[in-house]
């Protein structure tokens, strides 16, 4: 392994490394030692998402947050970001750290890929918590009429190349909006770097491509049907987060988590649209 150094945001005694995996590499944060606490991000962050987090766990365990294959410091490489293939790497960062035990901490398609690693591995898990997350089929008449019409164009060959990549206007535009309080400039800043060419963002133009909207696309339904049968029948402690007015969590899927997810503990956790990292979770207490 390869290592580097960590933004100063994560604190003292944090350190840095690429994990190899199919001959890419895979950005890791780490601190601390004993039982794992995995981070998980979504589209289009990574580890920095975080760091206030990572911050306030410190001695609580062994942290560790991952750049997910094509986001922030991993590599790029130009392949099909389907969620098999984003899952090959997730599942190779795993092993080759050999993680048990483990408490995961997931966010959007984080949530996705570590609930599909957990239903593979359920002995290496100890518990998991998830919020805002990439979980099942999003029914649109619960979201924005404004994003259903913008998923919609980006589904579009070449429309959504120009829009994302092309044009880069998905991390300007965007993706500011789906925080609560504006981002400061340096951490937007931090956020948009390990984007610097239109090749470097085509991980990013594949999540709204995959995110499953009235049972569309079909392979990411087909893809989350693992992890939902798992959350339904596993013993595992289950923490759910809410924010308000939130994204992803629709009031639909909360409903039907509360009623068919098993040895699930659900806590409203304040205000918060998508990216709430930097709100006061209840479960840090």
């Amino acid at each position: 392994m390869t290592e580097k150094s960590p933004h100063s945001a994560f604190g003292d005694g944090a350190k840095a490394y690429d994990v190899p995996a199919f001959g890419l590499q895979i950005h890791t944060v780490e601190h601390g030692s004993g039982a794992p606490i995995v981070f998980l991000h979504g589209n289009p962050t990574s580890s920095y998402l975080w760091r206030h987090i990572f911050r306030r766990l410190h001695g609580h365990g062994r942290l560790l947050a991952v750049d997910l294959i094509g986001y922030g410091q991993s590599s790029k490489p130009d392949i099909e970001y389907t969620l098999e293939n984003q899952q090959r790497y997730v599942d190779a960062w795993f092993d080759a750290l050999d993680l048990r035990n483990v408490t995961l901490v997931l966010q959007d398609y984080g949530a996705a890929f570590g609930l599909n690693w957990a239903s593979r591995n359920p002995d290496r898990v100890r518990a998991v918590a998830f919020f805002e997350p990439v979980l099942r089929n999003i029914d649109s008449v619960d979201l924005s009429p404004e994003f259903v019409t913008r998923r919609a164009k980006l589904r579009q060959p070449g429309e959504g190349e120009i829009f994302v990549q092309q044009e880069n206007r998905f991390l300007t535009e965007l993706f500011p909006w789906f925080f609560l309080t504006p981002l400061a400039p340096e951490d937007l800043r931090q956020y948009q770097t390990p984007f610097p060419t239109p090749h470097s963002r085509k991980a990013i133009l594949a999540g709204p491509r995959n995110l499953p909207v009235d049972g569309e696309p079909a392979s990411t339904v087909a893809f989350l049907e693992q992890a939902v049968n798992w959350l339904n029948t596993s013993d595992t402690p289950k923490l759910l987060l809410t924010f308000k007015p939130g994204f992803l969590l629709t009031d639909a899927i909360l409903k039907w988590s509360q009623v068919t997810i098993r040895n699930l503990e659900i806590e409203a956790a304040g205000a918060g649209i998508h990216f709430v990292q930097g709100a006061p979770w209840a479960f840090l207490h």
